[in-house]
């Protein structure tokens, strides 16, 4: 139990590292997305997947993800050694990054998109 303890404290430690980026993009996706919604643009609506998020914001947040994942790894590859300390992989990480990331995102549009429907 202490492991995955550690583990989990791990990949909030950081998820808290990169989360300014990802939550500015996030923030940034769902208002150019959600936008046309917002101002009531008629023969604007896309198909809805997921609850009420629709596909393209989907795919452009996970090309978003993917871009900052990169630049992580390019840009600060030194980082990990910590983590490694940990137990933790970079695989463990950007996977735990990816979930915590993920689940948040769809929880905020399914909000914009119930406060605007």
């Amino acid at each position: 139990m202490a492991v995955w303890g550690t583990r989990l404290r791990g990949i909030w430690l950081f998820y808290r590292g990169v989360a300014p980026v990802l939550l500015l993009i996030s923030a940034a996706l769902l208002l150019v997305m959600q936008l046309p919604a917002m101002m009531q643009v008629a023969g604007l609506h896309e198909e809805r997947a997921s609850g009420g998020v629709s596909p393209g914001l989907l795919l452009a947040k996970l090309l978003s993800g993917l871009a900052v994942w990169y630049l992580a790894n390019e840009l600060r590859p030194q980082r990990y050694w910590f983590y490694y300390n940990l137990g933790l992989s970079r695989a463990w990480l950007w996977g735990g990054v990816a979930v915590l990331d993920g689940t948040l995102f769809v929880i905020a549009a399914q909000v914009v998109a119930r406060l605007w429907a």
